[in-house]
C-alpha cells in the first residue's frame, strides 16, 4: 500500500504536473490531499480541474486549507479582503474561479482520517493538530517537509508541491508506503519548469499588485526561501518602529512597502 501525500499547492500548476509526471511511474495506490490549491500563482480553476480528474482515477482523501477557507468565506461575505494587495492574488484567484470550483472547495471537510482495512488510521489536517490522538498525522500548511514523533504520535509534513520552503527551489511531496504494519515515509524534492512560472507571472495581472508583490512570490520560488513572510512582517516592524498603528496591513504606508522591498528584494541583488 502506498499513499501519495501533497499539499500548498497555491495554483502552481506545472508543478503539480511535473510532481505526477514522477508519481504515476511509481504506482501509487491513493491520494491524500492537504489543502492550500489556490490563490497566489492565477492557475487556480486549471489546478482544482486537475485535482478532480486524477480523484476520479485515484482513491482519495481531502481536506481544505486556510486558503480556501479565505475564498468561501469572502463568498459567503462573511468576511472582506484587505485593500493592501498582499491579497490582490485573493481577489485575482476569486474572479478567476468557476462556480463549480467554489462549490467543490465548500464542500471539503476541514479534517479527514484515511481508515483503510488492515492498515493504521491516518488523521490529515490543514495545519498542525496536536490535540487529536492518532498514531500518525499528516498535515501541511508550512511549506516545509518534517517528520517528528510526540508522546508516540507521528507527525509528517510533505512540504509544498507549490511553493516549498526548504531552502532550494522546486516542488516537494511525500509518500507513505505500509512496511510490516506501519507506514513508513519518504520524501521528494524535484525541479520544475520554474522559469516559465517567472514568465507566466510576469505576464499575468499578479504584476500588477501594488507593493510588488509578484516580485516577492517570484523570489520566493527562485530561493525556497519565505520572501514573503519576512516582508510582510519587517513592514509591520518599520511601520510601528515609525509611530504607524498597524492593524490591518493596508494600514502600512506606501512607502514603508518601498523601503522594505528596496532592503529585501534590490539589496539582495547588489
Amino acid at each position: 500500500m502506498r499513499l501519495v501525500v501533497i499539499s500548498d499547492i497555491h495554483g502552481n500548476l506545472p508543478a503539480l504536473e511535473k510532481a505526477f509526471a514522477f508519481i504515476e511511474k511509481i504506482k501509487i495506490d491513493g491520494i491524500i490531499w492537504c489543502g492550500d490549491y489556490i490563490t497566489d500563482l492565477l492557475l487556480s480553476s486549471e489546478v482544482l480541474e486537475f485535482i478532480r480528474l486524477k480523484n476520479k482515477k485515484y482513491k482519495h482523501w481531502i481536506i481544505k486549507g486556510n486558503r480556501e477557507d479565505y475564498i468561501i468565506d469572502y463568498h459567503k461575505k462573511v468576511s472582506d479582503f484587505d485593500s493592501v494587495d498582499s491579497t490582490g492574488s485573493l481577489m485575482l484567484t476569486y474572479k478567476s474561479l468557476k462556480s463549480e470550483d467554489i462549490k467543490y472547495i465548500s464542500s471539503l471537510p476541514d479534517e479527514i482520517v484515511v481508515d483503510i482495512k488492515g492498515c493504521p488510521q491516518i488523521y490529515v489536517s490543514h495545519k498542525l493538530n496536536n490535540r487529536v490522538k492518532y498514531k500518525y498525522n499528516v498535515f501541511g500548511h508550512i511549506h516545509k517537509q518534517c517528520l517528528f514523533i510526540k508522546n508516540d504520535c507521528k507527525y509528517i509534513n510533505p512540504g509544498s508541491i507549490g511553493q516549498c520552503y526548504s531552502g532550494s527551489p522546486g516542488l516537494e511531496f511525500a509518500v507513505m508506503e505500509l512496511v510490516g504494519g506501519e507506514w513508513t515515509s519518504h520524501f521528494y524534492h524535484l525541479n520544475y519548469n520554474l522559469e516559465f512560472v517567472v514568465k507566466f507571472i510576469r505576464n499575468s495581472k499578479l504584476s500588477s499588485c501594488k507593493h510588488h508583490w509578484s516580485d516577492i512570490l517570484i523570489k520566493t520560488l527562485e530561493t525556497g526561501h519565505d520572501y514573503v513572510d519576512d516582508y510582510m512582517e519587517e513592514a509591520k516592524r518599520i511601520a510601528l518602529k515609525c509611530g504607524v498603528s498597524v492593524n490591518k496591513q493596508s494600514d502600512i504606508p506606501d512607502k514603508v512597502w518601498d523601503f522594505v522591498y528596496d532592503k529585501l528584494i534590490i539589496g539582495k541583488k547588489q
